[in-house]
């Protein structure tokens, strides 16, 4: 066991780290030239708060207050801040189930105003699949879809809706 919160939160820090410098690798070779994918931080987190703006936007979590809490809660967590050159396309955050066997997506949201084509879940998927497998968990979850075209959606990667708990899954 880890001998602080401090330590803990800096070796998954690494870990998730390692695992969006795999999801760059691919990004580097796919079909969306300037996507990457990193950690989340105080700059994503600022040009969040601009998506409150859009008249686009269907949600209204606000990402600051709420990662900073989920930070401190779950130094485990999976989270992730995908770019297209210099503008923050989508937020996603997660953490392991209390057993670790499993990798929730709590949260995922994508720019009200991002470029077209970029489909935010594909890439979240890609490095939570990633993640999972570092932490040793053998199956995804994705929390409370927000209405039945999203969880349509998530349904052609493969996931499994469980109605009675609202939620999808997939074995890895």
């Amino acid at each position: 066991m880890l001998a602080t919160h401090r330590d803990a939160e800096e070796h998954y820090a690494r870990m998730r780290q390692a695992v969006l410098d795999e999801v760059n690798k691919d990004l580097i070779s796919g079909r969306h030239i300037g996507v990457r994918a990193r950690l989340i931080d105080q700059t994503a987190l600022l040009q969040s708060e601009r998506w409150g703006n859009s008249a686009r936007r269907r949600v209204d979590w606000q990402w600051v207050e709420g990662y900073n809490l989920f930070k401190f809660r779950h130094p485990k967590r999976f989270e992730m801040a995908l770019w297209h050159g210099n503008n923050l396309v989508s937020l996603s955050l997660g953490r392991p189930t209390y057993n670790g066997s499993k990798l929730r997506l709590d949260f995922i949201e994508g720019n009200p105003e991002k470029p077209d084509g970029i489909k935010v879940f594909e890439y979240t998927f890609i490095a939570m699949v990633g993640y999972a497998q570092v932490l040793g968990a053998d199956e995804l979850r994705v929390m409370n879809p927000i209405n039945t075209d999203v969880k349509r959606y998530y349904e052609t990667f493969g996931l499994n809706y469980v109605p009675k708990s609202d939620y999808l899954y997939i074995r890895l």
